[in-house]
């Protein structure tokens, strides 16, 4: 039976946009920026004209779909209803140089519209047709075919691609009057910014290419004529607005912007934003035709739209210059007045001549010039023309009489002068300004986890002006690298510090981006009368988005410097350096997924609700203690509506009272003798979220509601919030709760002499938690790093463990680890989980050591493991909060680990044999050897695990690596861990790429399991 294809059709879920021509450089843009809007987009192209690549990276999007098809000759079949058409197929044709694009934009733009037209038709969609202001210029066609459209090739280019656009405007006219398709017209100019193709331009797209390559400007003819220009986002701001705003069925809409440029201002404006030196060159006019001269369009519809074109043409130059890897001289100023008044007089191109040889930001324009062909240089003698026309510095020698001759004298000053100026000033003026830049960005972080968003901005444009300066003055001193035979370490050292221009502006926006975020922080306090507004997080997922671009045009600036080439002292800074831009680039991945997903998590949409679990972990349990209390948090528009904290033992009386009857694990069922599986046990499963699952199932056989996520702490979190915060006075109990006494006194009013379900531990509980939330919301902006240092130190220790349900950021929580599952891998894998049941406190006094030595003991590579757990009771007596330490241990290994033996020591006594005791069971994906003991206090145990590897770990000729992934427990501190590795005969280990230290012929790790560790082997 054949596959049935998907068909695409229109949902209430979310807008279907079709995008025709959406490979193209507008088309591109649009589909990126309808994405962030969280439409569904299809896009087709047949590629004569877009570019795959403009959009190969939507494809990881799941609302984005791309189709290669020529709309002349039919739509595809999986396309069957959509909500809103963009017609730009056609577009941009007009100026490529292939031979068939004029006969294709006439095709697409004749039965390509048609096609589209009747798509709107059928899916009563709302349809817009992409044109050009220029539509109706055009000239009477002559005698020959041959010059149909013109005598030259842009004429014939320019005028096929406006008939082209006529033809399809004169077709959505039919259709709308006649099949009343909702549809509606947006002329525009020459568009530019990234992305654009130089050679579908006109005079700027050829000046633009010039200045890319650092060639000089060519301006034909008089450089009078003048053309409307928009960038790229105003076009596609415009496009947007068209089609989903209101009152726009049946206009037209001419997007333009206040005034046209002439090609003699585009190339004084490119010669100002430089970075070298670029010269203007004059030409006559290539073709003998003229084209028309540009009419303002009328403007009239752009009310309804609410358009006006928002970057101004100096900016979307900068924009679109640095998006092709030029470095913009952004501080220099050319005046454009002398343009305008050699415009207003219209003089012969061989009357520029003065232009060509005078620099233009030093000729003072007086009273009474009224063209360039006033300014001579006759005008003036030549000593006024130094100084005018120079560096507006007059520098005067006092005549000196040292007793020998002047004509030694000023040769000295003068080479005096020429090291100052060429040398010295330069040098200095790098090293301070990017001394200056480093110091800025330095400061950014604090700055950021402080709130203070807008001094982060500061800070960043600061660095970025240094880094640009410093660009400036550093290109002053090629000529001596030159000199030197060392070009390779002057290219190396500029390629840097374009790379620290990019990061800068990266920062910018990343500063920018963390706005909405501060206002979390002051919409989430309970005084504040504020709340979140979803459009700011859309806002910020743009800067995000710019400065993902800027990074990675850091990067590349930094893979195409030759390292070998700089200086010693800085190739190690130059590598932490490329290291933190990685690092900073994987950390953007998070950022903007949690800009998508933190209002939903707030409650923008509809209240949320979170449960808390207080684990206390000195009765460690799997996923990080004894659940003693828990809490309830609502969340509505980013404010908290309430928040409830109670005894465990409440909704645990409440499933008895109910008979509500969950069967536990058999471990507990045999150690704590319950025949239900109550809240405060449910954490049982090592893998948190399936925990978190558990604990929901049981509140919702009480209340019928599910939580919106799962979150659990430990004293070792409250604790770090305490260290922030600083002592907290309760006045009900008269008493300061510190980070040293917080244990004691918890435990003092949560277990002695108090009932189970009692006021006293609810009450303390409660009064404990509000006073902190108190002191948090009350942090000065000094303290807030401190805090948010501690939270994210908090949950890579995972003391925090975050299950959020339903939401895209859970894969984010995962892949940071942070959501308490266990750890997926190929490799080697370990992970201790212990577990307390023996009702007592005692693992505040227990010390953990854990060593494993894996070997090869035969020549087939298969590799063993030995694991040793060393437990040391250092309580001195029974007494309360301490007793004997009954624990269930499970050691979970990677799938298809063998079991080979199982040993128990006591101090003083004989070793026992438990290898038959050992439970065997699986946990997720992995192997899990399971038993149990019980320590008194005072003593000391070893229990030995012995087992082979899976075959995944064997050591052969195909496989010559070795990985190890040690997973932490939640809840423990700093576990004492060896790691040993014996090679197999015949091997040794590869020092330069392992990660562990070789000590003779093995490799050895001493480390405290403070977070997640991962080894690294290499033999040879």
């Amino acid at each position: 039976m054949p596959v049935q294809k998907q068909v695409i059709q229109k949902t209430a879920l979310a807008p279907t946009v079709l995008i025709a021509g959406g490979a193209g450089f507008i088309g591109s843009h649009l589909a990126e920026t309808l994405l962030l809007k969280d439409a569904r987009v299809v896009v087709l192209d047949n590629f004569k004209t877009g570019k795959r690549n403009y959009v190969e990276h939507l494809l990881n999007n799941s609302k984005f779909a791309l189709f290669d098809v020529d709309i002349s000759r039919g739509l595809p079949e999986e396309i069957g209803t959509v909500d809103y058409i963009f017609h730009l197929a056609g577009l941009e044709s007009y100026l490529f140089n292939q031979s068939d694009v004029n006969l294709d934009a006439l095709l697409t733009n004749a039965l390509g519209t048609k096609n589209l037209l009747d798509l709107a038709t059928k899916s009563q969609a709302k349809f817009v047709l992409a044109s050009t202001i220029d539509v109706y210029q055009g000239m009477m066609s002559p005698v020959d075919l041959n010059k149909y459209f013109g005598g030259t090739n842009e004429e014939e280019k320019k005028f096929s691609l406006t008939e082209a656009k006529r033809y399809a405007e004169a077709l959505v006219w039919e259709y709308f009057k006649k099949n009343t398709v909702n549809a509606r017209i947006v002329r525009v100019p020459e568009v530019y910014g990234p992305k654009m193709d130089f050679s579908a331009s006109g005079n700027l797209g050829s000046m633009l290419n010039d200045m890319v390559n650092k060639k000089n400007l060519t301006v034909f003819g008089d450089g009078s004529k003048k053309q409307y220009y928009l960038f790229v986002s105003d076009v596609v701001s415009g496009l947007v607005k068209s089609l989903f705003g209101p009152n726009t069925e049946g206009k037209i809409f001419n997007l333009v912007g206040n005034e046209p440029f002439s090609s003699l201002e585009i190339a004084y404006l490119l010669k100002s934003l430089a970075d070298g030196g670029v010269d203007i060159k004059f030409k006559p006019e290539p073709s003998s035709f003229n084209f028309f001269d540009v009419k303002s369009p009328d403007r009239e519809n752009l009310e309804i739209l609410k358009w006006e074109a928002k970057i101004p043409f100096r900016t979307g130059l900068i924009k679109t210059l640095t998006a092709f890897g030029y470095n913009v001289n952004e501080n220099t100023f050319k005046p454009s007045k002398l343009i305008e008044e050699k415009l207003k007089a219209k003089v012969a191109v061989s009357s520029l001549a003065p232009v060509q040889e005078m620099t233009p930001q030093t000729v003072e324009v007086k009273q009474g010039i009224t063209s360039l062909a006033e300014v001579k240089e006759s005008a003036f003698s030549q000593q006024e023309y130094k100084e005018k026309n120079g560096l507006g510095l007059k520098i005067n020698f006092p005549r000196m009489s040292f007793g020998f001759n002047n004509r030694i004298l000023i040769p000295i000053s003068i080479l005096l002068s020429f090291i100052l100026i060429f040398i010295i000033l330069p040098v200095g003026q790098t090293y301070f300004t990017v001394k200056a830049a480093v110091k800025s960005l330095e400061q950014i972080p604090t700055l950021v986890t402080q709130l203070d968003s807008e001094a982060s901005k500061n800070k960043a444009n600061e660095a970025y002006i240094s880094f640009s300066k410093a660009q400036n003055s550093f290109s002053k001193i090629k000529w001596i690298f030159k000199i030197l035979s060392r070009s390779e370490q002057h290219d190396s050292i500029n390629g840097l510090l374009s790379s620290a221009s990019y990061f800068s502006k990266s920062a910018y926006n990343l500063s920018k981006a963390a706005n909405p975020f501060n206002q979390i922080w002051e919409t989430i306090k309970p005084n504040s009368n504020k709340y979140l507004v979803d459009e700011d997080f859309d806002q910020a997922k743009v800067n995000i988005e710019i400065a993902k671009n800027n990074l990675q045009l850091a990067l590349a600036n930094i893979k195409n410097t030759d390292i070998n080439a700089l200086p010693q002292s800085l190739i190690s800074n130059v590598l932490e350096y490329e290291k933190m831009i990685n690092s900073v680039s994987d950390g953007l991945y998070v950022l903007l997924s949690a800009t998508e997903s933190v209002p939903e998590l707030l409650g923008s949409d509809e209240i949320k609700k979170y449960l808390i679990l207080f684990q206390n972990s000195n009765e460690i349990r799997p996923t990080g203690g004894f659940i003693g209390s828990y809490a309830i948090l609502e969340l509505e528009k980013g404010k908290i509506k309430s928040l409830t904290i109670d005894d465990v033992y409440n909704p645990d009386g409440q499933l008895d009272v109910r008979n509500i009857k969950v069967a536990p694990p058999k471990p507990i069922e045999n150690f704590l003798k319950e025949t239900r599986f109550y809240i405060r046990n449910a954490n049982w499963n090592p893998n948190f979220p399936n925990s978190a699952q558990d604990i929901d199932n049981l509140f919702y056989r009480l209340n019928g509601e599910h939580f919106d996520g799962v979150l659990a702490v430990d004293l070792a979190f409250v604790q770090s919030l305490l260290r922030v915060t600083g002592p907290t006075f309760l006045a009900a109990y008269n008493e300061e709760i510190t980070a040293d006494n917080l244990f004691e006194r918890t435990q003092f009013h949560s277990e002695f002499n108090y009932s189970s379900g009692s006021d006293q531990k609810r009450s303390f509980l409660t009064i404990l938690g509000s006073k902190l939330l108190e002191s948090v919301f009350a942090l000065s902006k000094e303290k807030m790093s401190d805090l948010f240092n501690n939270m994210n130190k908090s949950l890579n220790e995972k003391h925090i463990l975050v299950h959020i349900l339903n939401s895209p950021f859970a894969a984010v929580l995962n892949e940071g680890h942070w959501d308490g599952s266990l750890v997926s891998t190929e490799g080697d894998y370990l992970y201790v989980v212990n577990a307390n049941l023996g009702g007592t406190k005692s693992n505040y006094y227990i010390e953990n050591k854990m060593k494993y030595e894996v070997s090869s003991l035969t020549r087939d590579g298969l590799l063993r493991g030995e694991l040793t757990l060393d437990y040391t009771h250092n309580g001195s007596d029974d007494a309360w909060p301490g007793g004997p330490y009954t624990n269930y241990v499970r050691v979970l290994t990677q799938t298809g680990t063998k079991l080979t033996g199982a040993k128990l020591f006591y101090a003083e006594e004989p070793e026992k044999d438990i290898f038959k005791e050992v439970i065997i069971s699986k946990e997720g994906a992995y192997n899990s050897f399971e038993t149990n003991f019980k320590l008194e206090t005072g003593k000391e145990l070893k229990l030995v695990i012995n087992f082979d590897l899976s075959n995944r770990s064997v050591i052969n000729q195909e496989n010559m690596e070795y990985r190890l992934y040690w997973q932490k427990q939640p809840g423990t501190l700093s576990d004492s861990v060896e790691f040993v590795f014996n090679p197999p005969f015949g091997l040794t280990l590869d020092p330069s790429v392992s990660t562990v230290s070789i000590e003779g012929e093995k490799g050895v790790v001493r480390d405290n399991l403070l977070t997640d560790k991962s080894y690294y082997l290499k033999l040879k």
